[in-house]
């Protein structure tokens, strides 16, 4: 690291340079400090220099950092019609823009690679501006001194997490079935935003962190070619411009529950396949909107409640659905009725799981632990409070707590 330092204040100090430089650049063109005394055709990079370009596009590479002490500085007026940019030695790294008729302070904070760190300052224009550049943060683009909004693309293959740089990006998944983890919407704050793209060969599932939830769902699943954007609340998540798939029209909605009314808001009841789960506590009434709908519903709920479908409109029809049982049901924006009850007038035969004492396979709706189950091949069990009261088998009818309530 080159150092100049005062003996008598062990400060850093500049080594004599040009004063003043005029050049005219039509090409991106690298700068020397007067030091070196390079000479020849290299321009050198003065304290003051009046700068004109040709044209768009062209930059001006800073000398090497090592070379000087920090606090080295250059003013960089530009007296021509097009903007051009500064950068750092090998040019990976802007350093300012400098718009038509712009006046920038330049100068050196760190020294210790090549490339170094720069500082920069609009020190006097026609009309007093700020560095766009300086300004630019995630979703914006610096164009001379302009803030302009960008979307920048990232492709996913593999489950991944997104954070708080990810604002404003449009994220295209192009993996098979997968998941992308949103940030916690606390920690990025309100108003942030990322766009989100199903462009792979399976279904992507978003998923948020902690209590966060999306649109009031545990998540949101985008079919092949869906895409949305979603917004942080600064709790939770919000969607608009869902674009869904007419090839792969069916998405899920799975939904925790615990007893008394739930009402679905228009996004969860456009899933037309649901799932609700969760330890019931009293019986469970699902709202689903007044429109004509058709749904597939799971009640994977545990607990001695009910699960039962309907509509806001007083008096209508709705639909209880047994624990462990999938239903599909029509909604004809008023009444809500079992797809397969009116099918058929007679039944030849119906074949249930075997079941158990805690869910029996023949229930009923007033008492989801009463019924019938198969204990073992051949023998038929009835269980009363989720307890075998008797079964009948090949040897006859066994109770296992007795006889009661009347003579044999």
């Amino acid at each position: 690291m080159t150092a100049y330092t005062n003996p008598f204040t062990g400060q850093s100090i500049q080594p004599s340079s040009v004063g003043f430089e005029a050049l005219t650049i039509s090409a991106n063109t690298s700068l020397s400090w007067s030091i070196n005394g390079l000479g020849g055709n290299v321009p050198v990079a003065a304290q003051i220099m009046n700068v004109s370009a040709t044209g768009n596009g062209f930059s001006l590479l800073m000398p090497p950092a090592y070379q000087v002490s920090n606090g080295q500085d250059v003013l960089i007026n530009n007296i021509g019609s097009y903007p051009f940019s500064v950068k750092v030695n090998d040019g990976t790294l802007t350093i300012c823009n400098i718009a038509a008729g712009a006046v920038e302070y330049i100068y050196l904070t760190d020294n210790t690679t090549n490339n170094g760190t720069w500082d920069a300052f609009t020190f006097g224009t026609g009309t007093s501006a700020a560095n766009a550049g300086t300004l630019a943060g995630y979703g914006l683009n610096a164009i001379a001194n302009t803030l302009n909004q960008s979307y920048p693309v990232t492709t996913y293959f593999t489950n991944s997490s997104l954070s708080a740089a990810n604002q404003a990006a449009f994220a295209i998944w192009e993996g098979g079935a997968g998941v992308l983890t949103l940030p916690s919407a606390s920690a990025v704050g309100a108003n942030w935003f990322v766009n989100i793209a199903n462009y792979g060969t399976g279904i992507l599932t978003l998923t948020p962190v902690g209590t966060d939830t999306i649109n009031g769902n545990s998540n949101q699943q985008l079919q092949l070619t869906e895409s949305l954007v979603l917004v942080s609340t600064g709790s939770g998540w919000n969607t608009f411009g869902y674009g869904r798939s007419n090839q792969f029209a069916y998405t899920q909605l799975a939904l925790t529950v615990t007893g008394g009314t739930t009402t679905l808001t228009a996004p969860q009841a456009a899933n037309t396949i649901q799932e609700y789960s969760g330890t019931l506590s009293s019986n469970q009434i699902i709202i689903v909107p007044s429109t004509v709908q058709l749904y597939t519903i799971t009640n994977n709920t545990t607990g001695s409640y009910t699960l039962t479908i309907k509509t806001s409109v007083s008096g209508s029809a709705s639909v209880s659905v047994p624990q462990g049982t999938s239903l599909v049901l029509i909604c004809d924006g008023s009444n809500v009725y079992n797809a397969a009850s009116g099918s058929s007038s007679s039944i030849t035969s119906v074949t249930l799981g075997n079941g158990s004492t805690s869910v029996p396979s023949l229930k009923f709706t007033g008492d989801l632990n009463t019924g019938l189950y198969l204990p073992a091949s051949g023998q038929l069990g009835i269980v009363v409070g989720n307890a075998e009261a008797a079964y009948f088998s090949s040897s006859g009818l066994t109770v296992l707590n007795g006889i009661s309530g009347g003579t044999f």
